[in-house]
């Protein structure tokens, strides 16, 4: 018998799950975060020392992929799933002068976390959307 999911429901929980992981990263969760995890990832510690705290403490991503990317100086970014921005936050290093770098994430509280930890750490070159990886709201023809 094959069962149905509630589109509309299961974004609404993975919202509020994500919520949680902005404000109270300290909880506890069904998965591994923080700065830990992500040294076990394979980020390097003395990257992870130039970007907001808070960033890296509420990191609950999958991989490190940052080896594959290659980001140059004046290179523009899109970081789908910013969450609190971390992945962001080591890409304006690696574009940084000239580049740009936009987090996009479905979570509002996110977004707002990342953006005040962008303002914080006076990152201009850094813009943070609500938005999905199906709808950035981005241009088609902004980012390679």
């Amino acid at each position: 018998m094959a069962s149905t999911v509630d589109a509309r429901e299961l974004e609404a929980k993975v919202k509020e799950m994500y919520r949680e992981v902005a404000e109270h990263h300290e909880g506890t969760f069904h998965f591994e975060m923080g700065r830990a995890m992500a040294e076990r990832l394979g980020y390097a510690p003395a990257l992870l020392d130039r970007i907001p705290v808070e960033s890296t403490a509420s990191f609950a991503g999958v991989g490190h992929v940052f080896h594959l990317a290659d980001l140059r100086a004046g290179e523009s970014v899109v970081d789908l799933g910013s969450g609190s921005g971390m992945d962001s936050f080591l890409a304006a290093l690696a574009v940084a002068p000239g580049g740009r770098v936009v987090g996009i994430d479905v979570t509002d509280a996110q977004v707002a976390k990342a953006s005040r930890l962008r303002d914080a750490a006076g990152l201009s070159h850094v813009d943070f959307r609500a938005g999905t990886i199906d709808d950035t709201g981005l241009p088609s023809d902004s980012f390679d």
